[in-house]
């Protein structure tokens, strides 16, 4: 995909559906071909970009997505997938989410997101899931959910998240519904002047209450954030359980969150585990809410910027401009794990960025075809990466 394909379509659906596909590989060469949606002229009314459904060992990169009249992309189930290199541009309003996925052994990595609603979301059924290097640029934010009934989450691993703006650094929601999110690893966030900070709601009021005594989450570690919200109206940290199923091994470790406005208070309800002063250890039964209001973290400091930093989103009714380079970098100070195809003169085996610094192997392997029938190779990048994560192991492992 070496241009882009624009929609013309102004009913529903999607414009691009793969389904019960295998080994197949969706890219620009270029790494500046990708969608255009001009969502403006048919705001939530026009299709969706891509929705990769059931599918088994398959990657998409080096694409960008520019204005999807609603959702850019949907990972719904399947496993062994890879999403990276991808530049995200949509409007700032609710239903142009980012990223959707769920399923099992996927990778998303080295990502960039403008929006006003999901930036990248793990859906439920989902396991074994890694997103990394993720740059969430006045976005939604990251989040689970929204979680409802019989919700089947564990073993997921966000890390490098680097959100300017928007909603949330990363927000857990439901309201009522039923099963489980556990074994979660969220490490490594930086955020800046968004809403909300680290949140938990599970009376979340953009939802109807749904029948169930609430989505149980345990085990869920929160390590090495540095971060701040722009209001003294919603805490920087906020862990709102469910009275009937109360969060239980919930960790906090060096998490340094404060608020804008010098005048934070973090809040919890129904929360178990350790790490803020508002949690409880012992026994989980539901509690009213308790307020804290703490001094500033000592580990605190501002945050660290990016170069393309946006001060503010895109409007929904003109439109957006096209993204001229995708970046070579989605974190600060740390290099994207695969170099640009463009840079690889349009083809060939991807190879790894050296400098990149991972707790990881990678390894490369090329098939004999390319998936259009052309003769270049198809370029499969795989990946074994482990993450230890006590009372739990989260083991992610991404295999030939």
């Amino acid at each position: 995909m070496d241009g882009f394909i624009t929609r013309t379509a102004t009913t529903g659906g999607h414009m691009v559906v793969i389904q019960n596909a295998a080994d197949f590989e969706m890219y620009s060469a270029n790494s500046l071909g990708g969608f255009q949606g001009n969502g403006y002229q048919c705001r939530n009314a026009g299709p969706r970009f891509l929705r990769i459904v059931t599918s088994t060992d398959w990657s998409v990169h080096d694409l960008i997505m520019v204005d999807s009249p609603e959702f850019h992309l949907v990972v719904q189930g399947g496993s062994n997938g890879e999403v990276y290199n991808l530049m995200i541009r949509g409007a700032n309003i609710g239903g142009s989410d980012g990223i959707d996925i769920s399923g099992t052994n996927h990778w998303v990595h080295d990502v960039s997101v403008t929006n006003r609603d999901e930036c990248v979301t793990i859906k439920s059924p989902a396991h074994n899931i890694l997103v990394e290097n993720i740059w969430c640029n006045q976005s939604g934010g990251s989040a689970f959910g929204s979680l409802g009934i019989g919700t089947d989450i564990s073993n997921i691993v966000y890390n490098r998240i680097y959100t300017n703006g928007g909603n949330q650094a990363m927000m857990f929601k439901s309201n009522g519904g039923s099963g489980s999110v556990s074994n979660v690893l969220l490490q490594n966030f930086i955020s800046r002047s968004t809403a909300y900070g680290l949140y938990i709601n599970q009376y979340w009021a953009s939802m109807s209450p749904l029948a169930g005594s609430g989505v149980k989450l345990s085990n869920i570690k929160f390590q090495n954030w540095n971060g701040n919200v722009n209001n003294d109206q919603r805490p920087p940290i906020a862990l709102i359980c469910a009275d009937t199923a109360p969060c239980t091994g919930i960790t906090l470790d060096n998490v340094n969150m404060w608020s804008l406005t010098g005048k934070p208070v973090y809040r919890c309800e129904s929360a178990f585990g350790s790490g803020v002063g508002c949690i409880r250890s012992g026994s989980p039964s539901g509690y009213a809410v308790v307020n804290v209001t703490p001094t500033r973290p000592a580990g605190y400091s501002t945050p660290s910027t990016m170069p393309g930093d946006l001060s503010a989103g895109f409007p929904a009714d003109a439109s957006i401009p096209v993204p001229t380079a995708i970046p070579t970098s989605f974190f600060p100070g740390v290099p994207a794990h695969s170099r640009l195809m463009s840079a690889q003169g349009g083809g060939g085996v991807i190879t790894p960025n050296t400098a990149t610094s991972r707790a990881a192997t990678s390894t490369t392997k090329a098939s004999s075809a390319g998936p259009t029938g052309g003769t270049g190779t198809v370029a499969h990048v795989c990946i074994s990466s482990s993450y230890l994560y006590p009372p739990s192991h989260i083991l992610m492992q991404r295999k030939c």
